[in-house]
């Protein structure tokens, strides 16, 4: 009975193929060897990186590119990808820029304003940005302050907190404006954290937002809150990059619950996702939580919808969980990540 099951939801789900019509978005920040490993990657793993693309026939295109055409649901080549570096470090320019420029490959900077303005030299300069800017690459919004947007300030109502984060989107808009000639509005959540007050706000100022949950762009997507691969050291081997380069997103067609903002008590949080159709194989999906694989129940019926929760109470902090599934064909990995983020157990928030 089971097999049958099985075999009635594989049917449902390969019903529709799914168009060239999604695309993969990498997430840097350092590339350097001084920096934290956490955010790094060395200058000789990116070149590696760089040089796997180029030699399996990938295309880089402008992230702006890139969301366009996916949004339009228009076909894409199959690999395709953009590549995006979070906070504007001094490596970017010293590193990353001339490696790019030398291939002709476009990328995006995401800066958070006053980084720039406070002249810190980790980051890179208002001129530098010109100069790159000016040869192709594009700069995107990441707030003034890059703040924890998920948090209330003390004493902050709910109003007040998200007239916060709109002030956080706007004025660092108005300083690229100012500084630059043509801005993205395309914007990058620090942290990675975000709600779904806070990717409204996103929506409502007409950004397309990325957040640092793993996956692939598809055009049915959440615009307000795209998935990107952060690319560091513990995640930067060859064999993983591969995998992710060449993956395509699971579709997952309605979340509960659909924030992953958790209370003091939430050890164990329950997740369901309501699956699209699509070729992969869907009694082969495994979902993966810091290395431990996640118990998870597939529902039969149409459409289907797989239950989830961790096996072990979750830590305060970030926690990311991964779920894959195998294409029909074999040769490449749906992907879908979704990121819990849990306080302290007095309610506090942990720091970085």
């Amino acid at each position: 009975m089971a097999q049958a099951s099985l075999a009635l939801v594989a049917l449902f789900l390969s019903t529709v193929a799914v168009a060239a019509d999604s695309a993969v978005v990498l997430e840097y920040h350092h590339v350097a060897e001084d920096t934290p490993p956490s955010t790094s990657v060395t200058p000789e793993t990116f070149e590696r990186h760089m040089e796997y693309l180029a030699a399996n026939g990938f295309e880089v295109w402008p992230l702006p590119r890139l969301v366009a055409a996916v949004r339009a649901g228009k076909d894409i080549p199959e690999r395709t990808i953009a590549l995006t570096f979070d906070d504007g470090y001094r490596s970017v320019y010293e590193e990353v820029f001339p490696r790019l420029q030398a291939r002709g490959w476009p990328f995006t900077i995401f800066i958070a304003t006053d980084s720039i303005d406070d002249g810190d030299r980790n980051f890179v300069t208002w001129d530098q940005l010109r100069e790159m800017e000016a040869a192709g690459v594009t700069i995107g919004n990441h707030s003034v302050n890059h703040p924890h947007m998920i948090r209330r300030l003390k004493g902050e109502d709910q109003a007040a907190w998200l007239r916060r984060l709109r002030g956080e989107i706007v004025e660092a808009q108005e300083r690229l404006d100012q500084e630059l000639k043509r801005p993205a509005r395309l914007f990058a959540y620090p942290f990675g954290e975000f709600s779904p007050a806070v990717a409204r706000i996103v929506r409502e100022l007409d950004f397309v937002g990325f957040g640092q949950q793993s996956g692939a762009v598809g055009s049915d997507s959440e615009f307000s809150a795209l998935p990107r691969f952060p690319i560091a050291t513990a995640f930067a081997g060859m064999e993983s990059f591969a995998i992710k380069v060449r993956s395509r997103p699971l579709p997952v067609t309605a979340t509960r619950p659909d924030s992953g903002v958790l209370e003091p008590g939430d050890d164990r949080p329950g997740l369901r996702l309501t699956l699209g159709p699509g070729p992969y194989r869907p009694e082969a999906i495994r979902c993966y939580l810091g290395g431990d694989t996640v118990p998870l129940e597939l529902e039969t019926g149409n459409p289907p919808r797989l239950s989830l929760r961790p096996a072990r109470p979750l830590q305060p902090g970030r926690s990311k969980v991964n779920c894959t599934a195998p294409a029909t064909d074999g040769e490449q990995w749906f992907w879908y990540s979704f990121l819990w983020m849990k306080p302290l157990p007095d309610g506090s928030w942990y720091r970085e």
